[in-house]
């Protein structure tokens, strides 16, 4: 009975005890910081094991021995010699006609892609409707297959496209072009003082238009592309809100093409962020091909955005008899091809050349279409 009673007590003390013991508040702060010091020395141990970061390399490029044997596999039968035969003689160009049928436009743009990703200063032209495929390094024509004219193109009337670029500084330029019998399609820098009333005019009289998207050239900041252009800096985010801001200004825009960006479409990553902002907003694009390694069409029909690339600029001279020479090659063009598209802008001699050329333009087996009737997805 006796111990029964001493047992609350003895609990009861043990109790306060426990009760009254508290943890001493500079031991927390101490064991916090040793604990801290503990972790940070582990880390740079941890930093220290690792292999040096090297730095980035630069990209590989292809000789062009390495992308003729690129084209030559993809497009020639090396198990069947007579299946082609060269026909230059003491020429620098390589040519050889090719027996059998002009490669399918899925394969030849596969090989096209293929050829984009070798970084080489390469790049294949394809004129269907003359059965030619030619290869060109540096610009120069180093190889040239020529097969049968494809039947299918022969069969279809060519198609022309005309973009008249720099639109938007003045509401004169649209008038003008309003006047015009061909279907040219305006392309309007969207920070331009006239970009929304020139938008409204074009829709009104039921027009097709491009938004001029401004990006960044090589010589930049020394020539720069206009207000709230896209830039090799910025970012995802940024191009999205600066599209709107571009929709905002030229409204009712279908697609858009770039205005400068030498620098801009020679870098893939950059142009992937601008096309997916594009694709969200269901516009299409069109490379205007500034400079000639652009991967811009390159990435667009990789993400099967609707696209297409200017073929000829019409007014590299602002002069009515270059304008109206250059309006022939593209005739030309056409009829090789299947299709063409050109660039021009609003400047008087442009004008002058296609007014006094409008006559005989229209008398051509060519058809002259909106840009948006030669864009498409790869």
């Amino acid at each position: 009975m006796t111990s029964a009673k001493k047992t609350p007590k003895v609990q009861a003390k043990k109790t306060k005890k426990i009760k009254n013991k508290r943890l001493n508040p500079g031991l927390l702060v101490t064991g916090g910081l040793l604990g801290a010091i503990l972790l940070l020395g582990i880390l740079l141990w941890w930093i220290e094991q690792q292999p040096p970061v090297s730095p980035p390399q630069p990209l590989a490029v292809a000789t062009f021995a390495e992308v003729r044997a690129l084209v030559e596999e993809n497009l020639l039968d090396s198990t069947d010699p007579t299946s082609w035969e060269r026909t230059d003689h003491d020429g620098r160009p390589i040519r050889l006609r090719v027996r059998g049928d002009y490669p399918s436009s899925l394969q030849l743009m596969d090989l096209v892609t293929r050829i984009a990703l070798t970084n080489a200063p390469a790049q294949l032209d394809l004129a269907p409707r003359k059965g030619l495929i030619r290869l060109f390094w540096q610009g120069e024509l180093r190889l040239e297959l020529a097969y049968q004219p494809a039947a299918a193109w022969a069969q279809q009337q060519p198609m022309v496209a005309i973009i008249m670029d720099d639109m938007g500084a003045n509401m004169e330029s649209f008038k003008r072009l309003l006047q015009l019998q061909l279907p040219l399609t305006p392309s309007i820098l969207p920070q331009t003082a006239y970009a929304t009333a020139g938008a409204q005019l074009l829709a009104a009289q039921g027009r097709e238009f491009l938004i001029h998207l401004p990006m960044e050239p090589k010589n930049y900041p020394a020539v720069n592309p206009g207000p709230e252009a896209l830039l090799l800096e910025t970012s995802s985010t940024e191009i999205a809100r600066r599209l709107r801001l571009y929709q905002k200004n030229v409204p009712g825009a279908i697609g858009g093409n770039n205005h400068m960006g030498s620098r801009f479409t020679t870098n893939r990553e950059a142009m992937r962020r601008v096309l997916t902002a594009m694709k969200s907003a269901g516009l299409f694009f069109i490379d205007s091909r500034t400079i000639a390694d652009s991967v811009a069409f390159d990435e667009a029909r990789r993400m099967q955005l609707p696209t297409a690339e200017r073929s000829i600029f019409l007014d590299h001279q602002s002069d009515v008899a270059y304008v109206s020479a250059q309006l022939r090659k593209l005739i030309t063009l056409a009829e090789a091809k299947g299709f063409a598209i050109a660039i021009c802008h609003p400047r008087p001699e442009t004008f002058a050349a296609l007014e006094q050329n409008q006559s005989w333009l229209q008398a051509q087996k060519v058809r002259f279409v909106k840009a948006s009737q030669l864009v498409k997805v790869y």
